[in-house]
């Protein structure tokens, strides 16, 4: 591997991993930076990519194992899963009954008390 990008794992002579957190685009005389930390520590660093890929050599992709997309793609395939089938549910109700989500008449909406939170607000000061 020539290029290290973000997340990217590299591993040095002595089993040492690092990951890549930043690679500098060249500076006025055509160096470029990599910034990296040791998995162990915390501590960042600083290494030309010449020195860099000298040293390290490429083992894996730190983002292959990123957990909060995968979170986020199983709630986005279960909203998705729960609208379909939602969709077919109504598709699959005759059109004579009468559709559980339609909106209330007006006596029904007459019926109903209006809280307006001011009955159930709490005090926020002792006096």
């Amino acid at each position: 591997m020539t290029d290290p990008i973000r997340n990217d794992v590299f591993e040095d002579a002595n089993g040492l991993r690092v990951a890549v957190k930043q690679l500098y685009a060249p500076n006025a005389l055509g160096v470029c930076f990599v910034e990296y930390k040791n998995l162990s520590d915390s501590n960042l660093r600083f290494l030309t990519k010449e020195q860099f890929l000298e040293i390290f050599h490429w083992v894996d992709n730190f983002g292959s194992t990123d957990t909060f997309v995968k979170v986020v793609l199983e709630k986005e395939a279960k909203s998705l899963e729960a609208t379909a089938a939602a969709k077919a549910a109504k598709a699959a109700q005759p059109a004579d009954e009468p559709d559980s989500t339609a909106e209330k008449t007006e006596a029904d909406a007459a019926d109903e008390p209006v809280d307006e939170g001011i009955t159930n607000a709490t005090p926020t000061r002792s006096s």
